[in-house]
């Protein structure tokens, strides 16, 4: 039975009993036990609890309190239980000294922590759940390093949106969504929209709605002395999938044309819009195209569309590439692009959701040259030329307009019109692809254009080949003996240096716009009250972990913030910052009413307790708002 401080409210106390079955992250009994807390306000005697639940309006139904993901419970003058803090060491080579870190700044303030490492693909699946959002109190990932993410504000800023299924953190505050919303329409006048999503980060920030860590430098390694033309790309580095710079670009000086790449994750099919986010999303790129691009200056290039304009605020119209061919020799036109979308949205693909959601329709306006389509919307988009079209792909329709059911289609010899074609796939072995010479990328003057600097001269390579390796250190291995031309997954600085060591083969480092961040789940009561979410802040050691664990291979993130200053304008550094200081943050604790047993927090008591409930309550605001006093 839920008991609590009538400064709660009557209507902000329905269904909060939560659900049996801890965090629903497996049902193992080291799966994020330490989130059923206190049982539901059984301890401290008779002292009144908060409890883990939604507040506020959700537009999700799914997000209300008869659908609780975790059950945590802080008690009038009790101990805090033990979060929950979840990760995957398999994420990233530092991916658990991130996690200790992390643990540390909780347990610096007070907050005693249970660690939960699962392997990636089961994080993901079990424990970032879009319709209740996480299953435990914290998580943490590395973004990947999708276009969109770097050539918009929209992917980062609208996970604060409580409509979005990114908003795994279930932050809910009406002032920054009403600012969200204003943003996200607003075409016409960019300077706006610049202002609006500048005041977003100021907004974010000093509520410290995240624990945005830093953007860690992408460090690979490849092989530069039988392969001239590597391409730094931001977020992706020199080898990963999200982009082809480096394969278009690449130029054979040794005996081999064909690049062979050494990663660990295999794919599972090669139905790239139905991929599920697996390794099939990025490497079946190689062989699609989009509509639009981004360079490695992080700039919209032309792809399948040459030319886009803005008719009105809902209305969007493309001219078509001309000349293109399906790798089967069919040419491509304006009715591949729309099927495509209409297919995506009968059949829900959820790899080019981002793509088709603000679209109400599509028509073929003209079948001269390449073709010209519109694009009604439902609504003005400001991102739907850029997050939006860069994460589109076309698929041909004479090859898929008779297949039954898409979402579980496999197509054998699947056809793109991307400057690779199909060539082999041997699940869990390999994947080749050859050179489709027709496509525009392998013209010299075009690549020249959108790379700059990074262009390389020369007819390119023939193909690709992604072997499947073992693990990071017989990756390694091969790449020093050369049986492997270049690494597809990121590496630790030690890692790299080690592949390194065998004659031509160097380690590449890229910078980065895709954070490293920790999710601090908002249903949790003393996530939920903003001092502690404060104090936290100063308790996390990020210049620390950047030197110390990453040997200096990354920057820290100035205050909570997901946007990088490679997305300028739209960065802002005038956002409030917290230096670390874990005494003030403890500090700041005991002002609010917390005290101290040993090193374990305690939950307020009396006027204190109130004042914590009427904190939880609102979700946003701190003493000074309040108007609380100093209880320390």
């Amino acid at each position: 039975m839920l008991v609590t401080t009538a400064a709660l409210g009557a209507s902000g106390l329905a269904g909060c009993g939560g659900q049996s079955g801890g965090d629903g992250g497996g049902g193992s009994d080291d799966s994020g036990s330490g989130d059923s807390g206190s049982g539901g306000g059984s301890s401290g005697g008779d002292g009144r609890s908060v409890e883990t639940m939604f507040r506020g309006e959700w537009p999700l139904e799914t997000k209300n309190n008869d659908n609780i993901p975790f059950e945590y419970t802080v008690t009038e003058g009790a101990p805090v239980p033990a979060i929950t803090v979840n990760f995957a060491s398999d994420e990233e080579p530092w991916m658990r000294e991130h996690a200790l870190m992390i643990k540390r700044a909780f347990e610096d303030i007070g907050a005693p922590v249970e660690l939960d490492d699962v392997p990636t693909n089961v994080m993901y699946d079990e424990y970032w759940a879009a319709d209740t959002g996480h299953t435990v109190s914290v998580s943490m990932n590395t973004h990947g390093p999708d276009p969109q993410r770097g050539l918009d504000p929209n992917p980062f800023l609208m996970r604060m949106h409580p409509r979005t299924g990114g908003n795994y953190y279930n932050y809910n505050n009406p002032e920054i969504t009403e600012l969200l919303e204003e943003q996200s329409t607003e075409i016409q006048d960019k300077e706006r929209r610049v202002e609006l999503c500048q005041e977003i980060q100021r907004k974010a920030s000093e509520d410290a709605y995240i624990q945005s860590i830093a953007f860690t430098d992408v460090i690979m390694a490849g092989n530069t002395a039988d392969w001239d033309g590597y391409v730094p790309m931001p977020g992706n580095g020199t080898n990963r999938d999200s982009f082809i710079w480096t394969q278009v670009n690449l130029q054979p000086t040794g005996d081999s044309s064909t690049w062979v790449k050494g990663v660990l994750a295999s794919m599972g099919g090669l139905n790239i819009a139905w991929a599920g986010g697996g390794p099939e999303a990025k490497r079946l790129t190689n062989l699609y195209d989009g509509l639009f691009d981004a360079s490695p200056q992080l700039e919209i290039v032309p792809a399948l569309a040459v030319n886009a304009d803005v008719v009105d605020e809902t209305t969007v119209e493309v001219d078509l590439r001309e000349g293109v061919q399906w790798h089967d020799g069919e040419p491509f036109g304006p009715e591949d692009v729309k099927f495509s979308v209409e297919l995506f949205k009968e059949y829900n693909s959820p790899e080019m959701g981002p793509f088709y959601e603000p679209i109400e329709s599509v028509e073929v306006v003209s079948e001269s040259g390449g073709g010209r389509v519109r694009f009604n919307l439902k609504r003005p988009d400001a991102a739907f030329l850029t997050q939006r079209m860069v994460r589109s792909v076309i698929l041909p329709k004479h090859k898929w307009e008779d297949v039954d059911n898409p979402a579980q289609h496999n197509p054998d010899n699947p056809v793109g019109t991307g400057p690779f074609q199909f060539s082999s796939w041997e699940q869990g072995t390999r994947f080749a692809v050859e050179k489709n010479p027709d496509h525009w990328m392998w013209d010299e003057d075009t690549r020249e254009e959108y790379l700059g600097e990074f262009f390389t001269p020369g007819d390119g390579i023939d193909g690709i080949v992604w072997a499947n390796v073992g693990n990071v250190d017989a990756l390694i291995g091969a790449m020093q003996s050369g049986d492997i031309d270049a690494i597809g997954t990121t590496l630790s600085n030690s890692q790299a240096d080690r592949a390194a060591s065998a004659d031509g083969v160097e380690k590449q480092v890229s910078k980065n716009y895709a954070p490293l961040d920790v999710h601090t789940n908002h249903i949790n009561p003393l996530i939920r009250d903003k001092v502690f979410r404060k104090a936290l802040s100063h308790s996390v050691d990020k210049e620390g972990f950047v030197e110390g664990v990453l040997g200096g291979r990354g920057t820290p993130i100035e205050g909570q913030n997901l946007i990088s200053d490679m997305m300028a304008p739209f960065y802002t550094s005038d956002i409030p910052t917290y230096e670390y200081n874990p005494e003030k943050g403890k500090q700041m604790l005991e002002q609010a009413g917390y005290t101290f047993d040993g090193d374990t927090l305690v939950a307020p008591t009396g006027d204190a307790w109130e004042a914590f409930a009427e904190r939880v309550e609102d979700g946003h605001a701190d003493r000074s708002d309040l108007d609380q006093p100093d209880f320390s």
